[in-house]
């Protein structure tokens, strides 16, 4: 069966990413490096960036605060004007006052052109006693050989 169901819209390639895909391997933070060449395979591409949202994912699912902010490019701006460095602090105590987080990812699509890519999905996000439901929009730039976030929103 073909994982992926993939067109050609607009000059970007889309395609519905699994939803029963196991997750990413853990992938080591790296220093900020110049943008790469994108894999010739689009798929490929598709696949790259399924395994970078499913693993930011994981790692926040894990409470694992370091590889949760290695998802995110150096560039990252976080909403409402907040510097880089409150966003993270106020990250970390978000994620380290949890006993328990689940992060669900749904209806993941996948548009990539070029270096620059977009996830929207459905989240399902558990804590403690807090659940909540909506979708969320990532869009990640190849940066090196991995794909980091630089911009999310909600709603």
């Amino acid at each position: 069966m073909n994982r992926f169901l993939s067109c050609l819209l607009g000059g970007a390639l889309l395609a519905p990413a699994a939803f029963g895909a196991p997750p990413a391997a853990p992938v080591a933070p790296v220093a900020p490096a110049s943008v790469a060449a994108a894999p010739a395979d689009p798929a490929a591409g598709i696949r790259e960036v399924e395994a970078a949202v499913r693993a930011w994912a994981v790692a926040w699912s894990a409470r694992d605060v370091a590889r949760y902010l290695a998802a995110y490019a150096p560039d990252f701006a976080p909403l409402r004007g907040q510097d880089r460095k409150a966003w993270e602090a106020d990250r970390r105590a978000r994620i380290e006052d949890k006993a328990v987080i689940n992060v669900g990812i749904d209806s993941l699509v996948i548009s990539v052109q070029g270096q620059s890519a977009t996830a929207t999905f459905q989240q399902s996000y558990s804590a403690d006693k807090l659940r909540e439901k909506g979708r969320k929009t990532l869009e990640l730039q190849r940066v090196g050989n991995r794909w980091l976030i630089r911009k999310e929103s909600a709603g």
